[in-house]
């Protein structure tokens, strides 16, 4: 008997903790709330975008700075009114992708394939 109910506990501690955590869905009235400040989540969106910028710029010399693409100009790309501020994410998202871009395309970044 004392098995039985062991065995019962163990088996609800396993899977408890992936029945307890849930996404909010797109259209959903469960409000999302991010973990991070507007210009936070604007930060880490804009150093994902700027790397990829600066990598693809990389050797390139007609095209020398950030300023040119679009996405910086705009600086809302991958916004969502959940995050808070338009212009507190606008104002993460430039800085960085400025850092992502200088990183990628200054420092001459290669992947490596260990």
């Amino acid at each position: 008997m004392n098995r039985r109910i062991a065995a019962v506990v163990l088996g609800l501690a396993l899977v408890s903790p992936a029945c307890s955590y849930t996404r909010a869905y797109e259209g959903r009235p469960v409000p999302y709330r991010p973990a991070y400040s507007a210009y936070e989540e604007g930060f880490r969106h804009g150093l994902s975008d700027g790397r990829w910028a600066g990598y693809r710029d990389r050797g390139k010399t007609y095209r020398r700075s950030f300023w040119d693409d679009g996405r910086y100009r705009r600086g809302t790309d991958g916004y969502r009114p959940y995050f808070g501020s338009k212009i507190e994410y606008a104002e993460g998202f430039r800085a960085g992708y400025e850092r992502g871009y200088y990183e990628r395309r200054g420092r001459g970044y290669e992947r490596r394939h260990d």
